[in-house]
């Protein structure tokens, strides 16, 4: 079946229901809508701003100083660019 096909067979069990055509809000979102309201959300739910490529390209260049990040509590960028805690 065409899209084109559901749609029309959609109109059709509107109009023999009597329910009202569908505004613009109820249209489903695309992926990248939801993918970018959920990102959106999460970075509002930290409450911080993103980390800038210089503070996490200083954070790497502090790592290479013999034994200054690897103490229990210490923070650490990862490779994508999330802080991290040492715990152990």
């Amino acid at each position: 079946m065409k899209c084109s096909d559901i749609e029309a067979d959609r109109a059709w069990a509107r109009r023999v229901l009597g329910k009202p055509e569908p505004t613009a809000s109820e249209r489903e979102l695309t992926q990248a809508e939801r993918i970018a309201a959920w990102s959106a959300q999460n970075r509002e739910a930290e409450g911080k701003p993103p980390q800038t490529r210089s503070a996490v390209e200083q954070t790497k260049r502090e790592l290479h100083t013999p034994g200054a990040s690897y103490q229990v509590g210490a923070e650490r960028y990862a490779a994508d660019g999330s802080l991290w805690r040492r715990t152990a």
